[in-house]
C-alpha cells in the first residue's frame, strides 16, 4: 500500500534565498518562530549570515546535529575566496562533550575559554563572521552554574545577547518544558531591551511556543511567526518525488532482505541507505541477521555505521560487531546507516532509500521521513507498520487509513503534514491563527519553569548591580509566583522539627534550574581491558540480565559494570524484554522520610498525594503550616518538577554524550 508525495519546492529571491530564508536574516522582530519542511533550507540561512561576516550563536538538541552543521559550515568558509581550512577552523566551535574533552586533554580549563569565545573565536583575522554549534546544556552551565570557575570571567547573559547578530534554537519541538527557562530568558530580554541578538526558533515540526512566551512578558508585537510556501515549482527543489509505502513486517532486517536489489542498486550509484528503528533493544537483537544480509550482498561490513547511544558511547572501535561504531565518525562517509531516532532530527543524508519504523508520534514519523530524496532526487520511503503498532496509536490509524484511501496516487506535502497534525489539533483545541500545522502546544508548565529559571539567573554572579537590576525589571510574573511560593515553603524552617527537611528540599527545587533535559543514569559497562561503553539504567534493568551484577563505583567516580573480556553486550540481551516501571525516590519538606514512586507523567500528582497523607508528626505540619505545605504541593503541580534524592544536574557532558 502506498501513495506518492510529490516534488516540491521553494522559490529564490536575486541573494539566493527563500522567503523564509531572508526573513530570518532580515526581519526587524527580535523574536522568531519559523516552521519549514525538512530540507527547505532554515539553517543555512545562518551559515549565509555568518558568511556575511555577522556573528552566530546555533543550539541544537543532539550532538549529531552539531556535528552536521558544523562540517557544512567549515565546508563554506573554506571555500570562500582567499580562505583556508585551518582559517575557517578557526573561525567555528563546537561546544560538545567531544570538544569537552578535547580541551581538557590539553590542559585548557573549559569554562573560561568558553566565555572568552562569546566574544571571539580569532580577533586575528579580517572577517567577523563566527558560528558556535552547541547543545543548550552547555550554554546553561555557563550561564547559571553556582560558581565561577578560576579564571572565569563574569561575563553572562546581556554579554551573550550582545556578542551576537542572531541566537538560533534548532529544533525548537524537542524542548522540555522544564527546559524552556534558557531560551525563555533569552527570547524575553531581547524582546524588551536594546541588544544586538535577533532569536529564532526552527523546525519542520513546531510546537504552539507563542502562548508561553507571551505569559513570561515577552510582546505580541516582537513575535513573528514565519512559514515557508512550497508549490510543485519553484526555484529550488526541496524533495523529489518520494514513493511512501506502508509494509507488514517481523521487522526491519526482514524487510530488508526484500530489498536487496534495491540497496544494492543505491549503493552502485553512491548513494546511501538509512535504516531507522523506534526501539534500541530491536536493533541491537537483529545485529547478527543485518550482518549476514549485508555479507550476502558482498557490502563491506566496515562500511556500515551503527548509530545509537551506546555504539555512540563507544571510546573505541572495539564491539561485538564487523558494523562500525564510535561517535568520531561521519555518517555521510558510510553506504548503510543503522540508527535509532538520534538521526532524525535536522541531520543531511545522501540517501533516496528509507527504511523506518513511524515513530512514537507524528513528529518522529515526519521527521523521519524528511531524511530521504533531498533536493531533485527521487525517493522510496519504506514503513514498518504492524498490527500492534495501529492498535496503540490513533494518529497511525488516521495515517493508515488516509494512504488506503489514496492507494497509488499522488498527493502533496501539506496533505501529509496536515493528516500527521490533524490529530494534535483535536487534543489541543486552541491553535494560534493562522497556524494550523502545529504539533501541539507546549504546556504551561513550561512558563512556571522558566520562572525558576529566571530565579537562577538572578543569584549567579555573574549578575550583580546594574544587571541584576535590569534583570529584576523584567522579571515575568511566573518567577515573581515561585519565589513567593519558596519564601512560604522557607516559613517551616521557623520550627526545628522541619527546619533542615524544608531546607533540603528548597534547594533540591531550585537545583532543578540546573537541569534542561529528563536523562536516563547512564551505567558504564567495561568488558576486559577492551571495550566501554554506557547503557541507560532503565534499559539495562528491562532488557539484559545486567541488573544482577555488581555495580562498582570506579576511581572517576562513575557507576560501572566489569564483565570478562570473552563476553559481549549480546550475551547478556533477554530474549524478553523484562517491563519495569522506572522509580525516582522523593524527599518531602516536612520529614526526613522518603518515598519510591513510580517516575511516569503523574508523578507531580503522586507526590502531592503522599504529602496529603502524612502521618503522625508529619500531620502536624499540615496543623501548624498548612500554608507552607499547599505551596509546595502548588509548586510541583505548576512546574511538573518533583525533588528527588540527590537532586543535581545532568552535567551538559553527559546530555551530550547521550543524545
Amino acid at each position: 500500500m502506498d501513495i506518492t508525495i510529490a516534488r516540491h519546492c521553494v522559490n529564490q529571491g536575486p541573494d539566493g534565498l527563500s522567503p523564509l530564508q531572508h526573513e530570518l536574516l532580515h526581519h526587524p522582530a527580535p523574536i522568531r518562530i519559523a516552521a519549514a519542511p525538512t530540507g527547505a533550507g532554515k539553517s543555512y540561512a545562518f551559515q549565509r549570515a555568518v558568511l556575511a561576516d555577522e556573528r552566530v550563536f546555533f543550539m541544537v538538541p543532539t550532538r549529531r546535529l552539531a556535528q552536521n552543521l558544523l562540517r557544512a559550515m567549515l565546508d563554506d568558509l573554506s571555500n570562500r575566496p582567499g580562505s583556508a581550512v585551518a582559517q575557517a577552523q578557526r573561525k567555528v566551535a563546537l561546544w560538545t562533550s567531544d570538544a569537552s574533552a578535547s580541551l581538557r586533554a590539553e590542559g585548557i580549563q573549559v569554562g573560561p575559554h568558553r566565555i572568552r569565545q562569546l566574544s571571539s573565536l580569532d580577533p586575528t583575522t579580517a572577517t567577523s563572521g563566527e558560528l558556535i554549534v552547541a547543545v543548550p546544556e552547555t550554554l546553561s552551565h555557563l550561564l547559571i552554574s553556582r560558581y565561577l570557575t578560576k579564571g572565569q570571567s563574569s561575563d553572562g547573559i546581556f554579554d551573550l545577547l550582545n556578542s551576537f547578530e542572531h541566537i538560533v534554537f534548532d529544533e525548537f519541538h524537542t524542548i522540555e518544558p522544564r527546559g524552556f527557562g534558557l531560551a525563555a530568558v533569552i527570547a524575553r530580554i531581547a524582546a524588551s531591551e536594546n541588544v544586538r541578538a535577533k532569536i529564532s526558533f526552527l523546525s519542520a515540526t513546531p510546537l504552539a511556543i507563542r502562548p508561553v512566551l507571551e505569559k513570561l512578558g515577552c510582546p505580541a508585537d516582537s513575535i513573528i511567526e514565519l512559514e515557508e510556501s512550497v508549490s510543485a515549482d519553484g526555484d529550488r527543489a526541496v524533495h523529489g518525488d518520494v514513493t511512501l509505502s506502508l509494509q507488514d513486517s517481523p521487522s526491519l532486517a526482514d524487510m530488508l532482505a526484500t530489498q536487496q536489489a534495491h540497496i544494492t542498486q543505491e549503493i552502485q550509484a553512491g548513494r546511501q541507505v538509512v535504516v531507522i528503528y523506534n526501539a534500541l533493544i530491536d536493533l541491537q537483537h537483529q545485529i547478527p541477521q543485518l550482518e549476514r544480509l549485508i555479507e550476502q550482498q558482498g557490502i563491506q561490513p566496515e562500511r556500515v555505521l551503527l548509530i545509537n547511544s551506546i555504539d555512540d558511547s563507544r571510546d573505541t572501535q572495539a564491539s561485538h560487531t564487523r558494523f562500525t561504531t564510535g561517535r568520531q565518525h561521519d555518517p555521510q562517509s558510510y553506504d548503510i546507516l543503522l540508527a535509532t531516532a538520534s538521526v532524525e532530527m535536522g541531520v543531511t543524508f545522501n540517501a533516496n532509500l528509507l527504511f523506518m519504523e513511524p515513530g512514537f508520534s507524528p513528529l518522529n514519523f515526519l521527521q523521519r521521513y524528511g531524511r530521504a530524496a533531498r533536493r531533485d532526487q527521487p525517493g522510496s520511503v519504506q514503513v514498518r507498520l504492524a498490527a500492534n503498532m495501529l492498535d496503540k496509536n490513533d494518529w497511525l490509524r488516521k495515517l493508515h487509513q488516509w494512504i488506503k484511501n489514496h492507494h497509488g496516487s499522488t498527493r502533496t506535502i501539506q496533505e501529509l503534514t496536515h493528516i500527521l497534525t490533524s490529530a494534535t489539533q483535536q487534543r489541543f483545541a486552541a491553535q494560534p491563527e493562522g497556524r494550523h500545522n502545529t504539533f501541539g502546544t507546549l504546556p504551561n508548565r513550561a512558563a512556571y519553569s522558566s520562572g525558576l529559571y529566571w530565579l537562577a539567573l538572578l543569584q549567579h554572579p555573574s549578575n550583580q548591580g546594574q544587571r541584576r537590576q535590569r534583570l529584576q525589571a523584567l522579571l515575568p510574573a511566573p518567577a515573581k509566583t515561585i519565589r513567593a511560593l519558596l519564601a512560604q515553603v522557607r516559613t517551616l524552617t521557623q520550627d526545628r522539627e522541619f527546619a533542615d527537611t524544608a531546607n533540603a528540599w528548597c534547594r533540591g527545587f531550585e537545583a532543578h534550574a540546573l537541569t534542561l533535559r529528563d536523562i536516563d543514569r547512564r551505567i558504564r559497562i567495561r568488558i576486559g581491558a577492551r571495550q566501554t561503553f554506557y547503557v541507560g539504567n532503565t534499559w539495562l534493568c528491562r532488557h539484559t540480565d545486567l541488573a544482577g551484577y555488581p555495580l562498582l563505583i570506579a576511581e572517576d567516580g562513575e557507576e560501572e559494570i566489569r564483565l570478562p573480556e570473552d563476553h559481549a553486550l549480546p550475551d547478556h540481551l533477554q530474549a524478553r524484554s523484562t517491563y519495569i516501571k522506572p522509580t525516582r525516590t522523593v524527599l518531602f519538606p516536612h520529614t526526613p522520610y522518603t518515598a519510591q514512586l513510580v517516575d511516569d507523567p503523574d508523578l507531580p500528582r503522586q507526590w502531592c498525594q503522599e504529602l496529603r497523607n502524612s502521618k503522625g508528626v508529619e500531620s502536624m505540619a499540615w496543623e501548624l503550616y498548612p500554608d507552607a505545605l499547599a505551596a509546595a504541593e502548588k509548586l510541583t503541580l505548576l512546574t511538573g518538577l518533583v525533588v528527588s534524592l540527590n537532586e543535581e544536574s545532568t552535567s551538559p557532558d553527559a546530555v551530550s554524550m547521550t543524545i
